[in-house]
């Protein structure tokens, strides 16, 4: 699969929409959702070099859904919780997990859409 697809978890539809949909015009296969479940299945299929995670998607927390994730995927995707606040934990730069403050999210995905997916 593309070297740059990306996976995105989110209750809020309209977000999902609107960035998956940026992603898509650009090239990048994405795979968008709001069921932890179905995003488990693809990520096996699509292989993301991306992962995002509303860090307010379930009551488990993003450490618990980035494990799962681990678990059914043999690469080793960018993970980027999209946090609420502006206070992150510490941020370590060697990590697969970067902490964003949501409304920044697409500035992450334009960065991804421009660097990765654009069709040549």
């Amino acid at each position: 699969m593309n070297s740059c697809a990306v996976c995105m978890l989110d209750n809020d539809k309209d977000f999902l929409k609107i960035y998956a949909t940026l992603l898509q015009n650009k090239g990048c296969p994405v795979f968008a959702t709001d069921n932890l479940f179905l995003l488990l299945k693809y990520v096996k299929t699509i292989e993301p070099k991306w992962v995002f995670i509303d860090e307010k998607f379930s009551a488990v927390g993003p450490d618990e859904i980035i494990n799962s994730i681990n678990t059914v995927t043999e690469n080793s995707p960018r993970y980027t919780v999209m946090s609420p606040s502006k206070d992150f934990p510490y941020f370590d730069k060697s990590s697969p997990v970067e902490y964003i403050y949501k409304p920044h999210a697409l500035e992450k995905i334009i960065d991804i859409a421009e660097n990765c997916c654009i069709i040549q």
